[in-house]
């Protein structure tokens, strides 16, 4: 296979051409463009992670991107097609101020590439113009090409396929690279051998079979396309020209330019607009329909763009008495605190309190209540069994005295009455079927009996009963099969109901791993069955593992190690939407009036993700929340704190932990966020992308937020841009979001209270790594970290008289949240 080359004929660094996709396969050192103007074509090119093929059917103003060092061939077109192909010139990519170095792009057409073709197009139709500006007027839209490229379109930053390697690595290419840095110098080939210990003979010929050309026209070739662009676009004499590109030797000089164009550098000079009329109309044919095209693209752009960036603008009239949707508080349904056992933990008791202070949560989900560390299960053997319920009780009262309910993970098994020796996390739980099914429904009924007697038929009704924690895929959470899952389901929760038939039941959570949906199974096993389900539970993570081949180690799954060499994919923007909609109904089809909860939410459930400490966080919390709020029944977020005992624990503050507070009981943004929405009032005046507006009594709040998602290349499992300290080049470029706002029929006196949640406040993390980011905190450190990382705060009095109106420009992952509280006189 050869590489192919391309010739820059006009001295700037990139070549349009038309339905130039070669039928042989080849590779090219860089990227190439194709725009599908008419027609549709089909080719084959290398997969972007692999090096496997990939067939790619582009129909109709379609775009896509064959990456650099990817073999591609062209298999079809249609007769009337008509496509542009844009090369760029290697050495132009090396030298930008943005590394394209082992870059791999990917453009979705099912997504919007009007920017994209704007700039294209833009830069096309510099390319048709007959002047000397063409280098002057195309470089600032090319540099806007390629920084859109890198900062939207980058899938990956880290190339991992043998032929890229192989290549790349090549004795040829290292050639080749040698002469675009050294093409202005005395080169021959017999000093290049030397320089890399080759033989002169042999390294010409390995040239010129992977490049079709000899060492000697190659250096020619690209030495004139330099010397093009000195010519056209400087007033720099001939001789001072040649030098400058290396050669020597006028006479030398004079002659690559007769045997390219068949005239002196002067007459190319006088003559570039006649020439370069002559070659486009050669490749183009009739050049009109193109320069119609990219302006009819262009105008549209413009048009599109000018209504836009028109300052968002929303006047929305108040009407106080009347009716309005009713808010869905679902965030502070409930909030999970891992295990049982770590209740017990005095730290995480205080955090705790500390939440319910700010926030009040209605329920708290905890797993565990079996695991042998709460010592539940007493005597020699199974016919010699009784119950010590000590510390359950000790846990339960604590929930209950702060204003909590219990959300109970009917898990894990004791050691007991295990049928296997499988343990997951860190804490070592056991996750088998029990030996003998009726010794575990005799724990479920001693367990719930005992809970009335202690607090009452009345308050367990309130309760939640899950029994497990996640339906089994791959081994992971239950060692059985599905099937026996369901079974113990069955078997759990007619034992319950036959206790009272007013407590709470539902099954383990479907976390949709490797994108494997198994409600559609239960829910018709449940119905099929006549089964009770009070509510059914979810998992709504944005994270996603790789599909996994082998067979997995679960004793060793969790052990920290492991999370190092798991790189993660995520999801799209709206996921915890669509798949929330999607459960939903199936829930209605089988069992319209039950709850649907997400039992745990989070951007992922990597305990140690390190945007999860980030300002991110908040309006991802509030976008997805809000949204969220008429899908579900209950929004169970991952976690209250950093200090859960599934994996081990991060000695740094800011670890990545998936808690609203980390270790140490400081508050991340993603605190913060909850706060917030916890202060919204019970109707929505009015809701959309950017904001919400609600009302309590005469009372008004509005969040308005800027919302940037995770970039595509981070989204890929491209970890290459993150880590302890950076942790802000893993997301999309957004704008700043340009806000007016004008509230109608407000009239007297109001103390408005404006909060401001972004990187520079509200966000400890980053609060953090302005104090030089301590790998350890001193106690005057957390307590400098406590105060800092609270939002900042303006308060202003008002007398309005009809209207009030708030002008706001956010950048991304910014929130403001405003309070108008009317005010009273005496």
């Amino acid at each position: 296979m050869t590489c192919e080359n391309i010739n820059f004929i006009f001295g700037v660094p990139y070549k349009i051409s038309l339905n130039s996709l070669s039928k042989k396969k080849i590779f090219n050192r860089s990227f190439k463009l194709i725009w599908v103007l008419k027609g549709n074509i089909t080719f084959e090119s290398s997969n972007y992670y692999s090096d496997a093929k990939e067939i790619s059917n582009l129909k109709e103003e379609e775009l896509q991107i064959i990456n650099s060092y990817s073999p591609f061939k062209l298999i079809n077109q249609s007769k009337d097609a008509k496509f542009l192909v844009f090369d760029f010139k290697t050495k132009y990519l090396r030298d930008f101020k943005l590394d394209f170095e082992e870059k791999i792009f990917y453009l979705n057409n099912s997504n919007s590439l009007d920017n994209l073709k704007y700039l294209l197009a833009s830069l096309a139709k510099d390319y048709f113009q007959l002047d000397y500006q063409l280098h002057e007027n195309s470089k600032p839209t090319l540099d806007e090409v390629l920084t859109l490229l890198h900062n939207k379109y980058c899938i990956h930053n880290q190339r991992k396929d043998d032929f890229y390697q192989q290549k790349q690595n090549s004795i040829v290419m290292k050639v080749v690279e040698k002469i675009e840095k050294d093409y202005n110098r005395n080169l021959t080939l017999n000093s290049i051998a030397d320089e890399f210990h080759y033989n002169s003979s042999y390294l010409s010929e390995k040239f010129k079979s992977l490049m079709e050309i000899n060492f000697k026209n190659y250096l020619d070739r690209l030495r004139l396309e330099e010397t093009l662009y000195e010519l056209y676009y400087t007033d720099k004499n001939i001789n001072q020209i040649a030098l400058e590109t290396g050669c020597n030797n006028i006479k030398s000089f004079y002659r690559v330019f007769n045997k390219y164009f068949n005239l002196s550098p002067i007459q190319v000079r006088k003559k570039y607009p006649k020439l370069k009329k002559d070659s486009l109309v050669e490749e183009f044919g009739e050049i009109d329909f193109f320069i119609i095209y990219f302006k009819h693209v262009i105008r549209a752009y413009e048009k599109k763009e000018l209504q836009r960036k028109e300052k968002f603008k929303k006047e929305i009239k108040i009407e106080l008495g009347h009716s309005k949707k009713t808010i869905n508080p679902v965030w502070q349904k409930l909030i999970n605190a891992g295990t049982a056992q770590s209740i017990m933990d005095s730290n995480l008791r205080k955090q705790i309190r500390d939440l319910q202070e700010g926030i009040g949560f209605e329920y708290l989900r905890f797993e565990g209540i079996f695991n042998d560390d709460l010592e539940i299960i007493k005597g020699d053997n199974l016919d010699n069994i009784h119950y010590n319920w000590k510390l359950v009780d000790n846990i339960f009262d604590f929930v209950l005295e702060n204003n909590l309910k219990p959300f109970v993970s009917l898990s894990f098994m004791p050691k007991a009455l295990a049928s296997k020796d499988k343990t997951i996390f860190y804490y070592q739980a056991n996750f088998s079927p029990p030996k003998n099914i009726n010794h575990w429904l005799d724990l479920i009924d001693a367990f719930i009996i005992h809970l009335i007697n202690r607090y009452g038929i009345d308050e367990i009704k309130k309760w939640y009963f899950q029994v497990w924690t996640e339906l089994p895929h791959r081994g992971f959470h239950w060692a059985a099969s599905l099937e026996e899952y369901f079974d113990f389901y069955a078997a759990t929760a007619v034992k319950i109901k036959n206790i009272s038939s007013d407590i709470k039941v539902g099954p383990a959570s479907d976390s949709f791993l490797e994108n494997k949906i198994q409600t559609k199974k239960f829910l018709k096993y449940a119905a099929d069955n006549n089964l009770p389900l009070d509510f059914y539970n979810i998992n709504l993570y944005h994270n996603a593992i790789p599909a996994i081949e082998e067979e997995i180690n679960l004793r060793d799954f969790y052990k920290e190690r492991t999370l190092e060499n798991i790189k993660f994919k995520f999801q799209e923007k709206d996921y915890s939407f669509k798949k929330a909609e999607k459960i939903k109904s199936m829930l209605k089809e089988f069992y319209p009036e039950t709850e649907l909860i997400s039992t745990r939410w989070n951007l992922s459930w990597n305990p140690k993700e390190y945007i999860h400490d980030t300002a991110f966080m908040a309006n991802y919390i509030v976008d997805n929340a809000l949204k969220l709020q008429h899908k579900l029944d209950g929004l169970g977020y991952l976690n209250l704190s950093d200090l859960i005992s599934e994996w081990p624990i991060n000695e740094l503050p800011f670890f990545g932990g998936r808690g609203l507070v980390n270790t140490e009981g400081i508050k991340k943004s993603a605190y913060y966020a909850y706060l917030i929405l916890s202060k919204l009032g019970s109707k929505i005046i009015d809701q959309g992308d950017n904001y919400i507006v609600t009302v309590e009594g005469e009372d008004i709040q509005i969040i308005i937020y800027n919302y940037a998602y995770l970039s595509k290349s981070y989204q890929n499992a491209d970890y290459s841009l993150i880590n302890e300290h950076e942790r802000y080049q893993v997301f999309e470029k957004k704008d700043p979001l340009d806000f007016e706002l004008k509230l109608l029929n407000l009239s007297g006196k109001y103390k408005m209270n404006r909060y401001f949640l972004n990187r520079d406040s509200g966000s400890a993390f980053d609060e953090w790594l302005k104090m030089g980011a301590p790998p350890e905190l001193s106690k005057h450190e957390i307590k400098y970290l406590k105060y800092k990382s609270y939002p900042d705060l303006k308060v202003k009095y008002l007398n309005l008289s009809g209207e009030f109106e708030i002008n706001t420009v956010l950048e991304a992952h910014s929130l403001e949240f405003i309070v108008l509280k009317k005010q009273f006189s005496v």
